[in-house]
């Protein structure tokens, strides 16, 4: 899987409507990228996505504040979205 390594944000149009902000953080040692994934509500998701496309949440925030968020069903349309990359 190819990853943006790109340290500039991107919005992405959703299927629900909704946007969401993707910005890459970091190249990961073992292949694909760690992204922080914005939003418009406030959450926000550090993920981080692997060579062959698993997904991990490193941690999540609500209003800038840590908080134990759920990964919404959309999360999968941005990470098929950031392995097309």
């Amino acid at each position: 899987m190819a990853v943006s390594v790109s340290n500039m944000a991107d919005t992405l149009e959703l299927y629900t409507g909704d946007t969401v902000t993707v910005e890459h953080v970091k190249p990961l040692a073992n292949g694909g990228g760690r992204f922080n994934v914005t939003a418009e509500d406030g959450r926000k998701w550090q993920i981080d996505v692997t060579r062959d496309g698993a997904v991990d949440v490193v941690t999540t925030w609500r209003d800038g504040t840590l908080a134990d968020l759920d990964v919404p069903d959309w999360m999968d349309d941005v990470t098929g979205r950031l392995s097309r990359l």
